[in-house]
């Protein structure tokens, strides 16, 4: 092989001490990634300072998110790379290596994030800052996905410098809409635009490729995917206290860090009776520091704080949403608001996110394989004038895949999770069905990537490689794009998309849809270099 050789082909020597010393490919790529290290950071930072979330953008991406992903694309053509937009800005793409390539390998990454949630519990800086404190980059989009988006590009810039003969062009995906689903109509419609160009032939499939966006070099081989409870109860007229307003929550797959209510009395003795009683109801919890309410006149307001997490790492994370509902349902127990709340807390307890009392506790989370419940979003709505407690339950689970892993259980598919949910839903007096107060959405089978199959035996390669040492591939807790296409057809005997894309990488980060969102100066060298040279493997220089 040609590196094995004095890499005469690309001329790469150093000279010490009167004798030609060799680099290797893998010394090349290290040391083109750290000569551009504070370039790097300057980059991640400027997309960080730009807010880009698509919340209330219900047909095309938010304004921010268009701004970071014309300045990642004006980046990058000033880098030397060829770059397109879609007209709606869908997607983004940056591409290197010989334009005649007849295959081509994709890193799918995405620029738009989830909202900050409460700006006051962001502790190391605000979340639009991109500072840099105590050795990482601190910003909503850190490590999800913004900087391994510029990781990727700067992996590839490293390929581009040290002129490593690749077989297969290299293309980076930007995305617009990953993070958004449930609050708005865009929901992945960056791939779902894609994928209608590539059938119109006028994109292509890659023939390999992965999603930097898991925050491990570890292959994922699953998935979690969920199962979704779509709440919408209507609520009789009150007796003597009126629920005017709750709203908790950022996105359905984020754990609520904030929920704030209202409540209106009669008169203002019944509003201190409101207040005495959810004063007290707070006064046994352990969290009742967080939960703070007041009286003015006549109305009694409440602001509740939980702790963010994503929703497949639910039980790291404290819902302020059930937090609020134990405290309304304590405070009213006669109200209809009140004994749908205390129904509810039923069903999904409070600081737990196990599923025990809807029947689908199971697995663990050292391993990976648990099943999780969130309530993300909660908020009073008003139809027709009709007053209507909306809420969004979010169940990520493994399925039968996860056996592989931990052979010791037999995981629920995702068709026993939906029964279970709703047979728990009924039993406690919701109408439940299409149309009806609580309906049930998802419950398929996670995305499951053989462990023999080519992308991830070559992912895993790259790291042994890369860190000297070896990882079976693992479950994620969330879905990515590396799922996105898997039930496309790809050629014309109808041969599905398949095991090309895995998710993977990179390491450092920490605090997905949570506050103080960070990645570190040091696993944001480290992981260039790993993408670098899995790049370099994937795009078939060192075949």
């Amino acid at each position: 092989m040609w590196w094995q050789t004095g890499l005469l082909a690309t001329g790469l020597f150093l000279a010490g001490a009167g004798t030609a010393a060799a680099r290797t490919w893998e010394e090349e790529l290290d040391g083109l990634v750290a000569a551009r290290r504070d370039e790097e950071v300057r980059a991640i930072q400027e997309v960080l300072r730009i807010p880009s979330y698509n919340h209330g953008s219900p047909t095309t991406p938010a304004p921010g998110v268009v701004r970071v992903l014309d300045a990642l694309l004006a980046r990058a053509e000033g880098m030397g790379m060829r770059t397109r937009r879609h007209p709606e800005a869908r997607y983004g793409i940056v591409e290197i290596g010989p334009e005649d390539a007849r295959e081509m390998v994709m890193v799918l990454g995405h620029l738009d994030t989830v909202p900050e949630g409460n700006p006051a519990l962001w502790t190391l800086a605000g979340p639009f800052e991109g500072k840099v404190v105590d050795g990482r980059i601190v910003g909503r989009g850190a490590t999800d996905d913004k900087g391994p988006c510029v990781a990727s590009l700067y992996a590839m810039k490293a390929l581009q410098e040290a002129k490593l003969p690749l077989k297969r062009r290299i293309r980076l995906f930007l995305g617009t809409s990953e993070d958004g689903a449930g609050l708005d109509g865009l929901s992945w419609s960056c791939v779902a635009a894609y994928a209608e160009l590539c059938r119109r032939g006028e994109e292509e499939w890659p023939t390999l490729g992965f999603s930097p966006d898991t925050g491990s070099f570890t292959v994922t081989y699953i998935e979690k995917t969920g199962v979704n409870v779509l709440g919408d109860l209507p609520l009789r007229s009150p007796a003597s206290a009126r629920l005017v307003a709750l709203r908790g929550g950022s996105a359905p797959n984020a754990v609520s860090d904030l929920c704030t209510f209202a409540l209106e009395a009669t008169d203002e003795a019944g509003a201190e009776a409101l207040l005495a009683a959810l004063e007290a109801a707070a006064a046994g919890q352990p969290w009742q520091d967080a939960a703070k309410v007041r009286r003015e006149g006549t109305t009694v307001r409440g602001e509740v704080i939980g702790v963010a997490a994503h929703s497949g790492q639910a039980w790291k994370g404290r819902s302020a949403n059930v937090r609020t509902l134990f405290l309304l349902a304590q405070a009213a127990p006669g109200e209809d608001w009140g004994k749908a709340a205390a129904k509810l807390v039923e069903l999904l307890g409070v600081d737990r996110a196990d599923g025990e009392a809807l029947g689908i506790r199971q697995g663990d989370p050292e391993k990976d394989d648990n099943v999780t419940v969130n309530l993300g979003l909660l908020e009073l709505k008003v139809r027709e004038g009709e007053p209507r407690l909306t809420f969004h339950v979010n169940i990520r689970y493994p399925g039968a895949g996860a056996d592989l892993k931990v052979p010791t259980l037999r995981h629920f598919t995702g068709g026993q999770i939906r029964e279970k949910v709703a047979t728990a839903f009924r039993a406690a007096g919701f109408q439940v069905g299409e149309g009806k107060e609580i309906a049930l959405t998802g419950g398929g089978e996670p995305y499951t990537v053989p462990w023999d199959s080519e992308i991830v035996v070559r992912l895993r390669k790259a790291y042994r490689d890369a860190a000297g040492e070896d990882r079976e591939p693992e479950i994620v807790f969330g879905g990515t794009y590396a799922s996105a296409w898997r039930n496309e057809p790809v050629d014309d005997r109808g041969t599905l998309f398949g095991y090309r894309m895995a998710a993977w990488g990179m390491e450092g980060g920490a605090g997905e849809h949570e506050p103080d969102e960070s990645l570190t100066l040091e696993g944001l060298e480290r992981g260039t270099r790993i993408l670098a040279r899995a790049l370099a493997g994937l795009g078939g220089a060192t075949d």
